[in-house]
């Protein structure tokens, strides 16, 4: 995986206090859900 996505999930995951494994659920499900809202009408 990219060095400087991991960095950016473990700084997020500090920082705000949340499991790594939720931010790196947001990161995989963000372009998905981005997509169908641009693509959506």
């Amino acid at each position: 995986m990219n060095r400087e996505l991991l960095m950016l999930v473990d700084a997020i995951s500090r920082e705000k206090n949340v499991e790594r494994d939720v931010v790196f659920g947001a990161v995989e499900a963000a372009p998905p859900r981005a997509t169908k809202k641009l693509y959506q009408g």
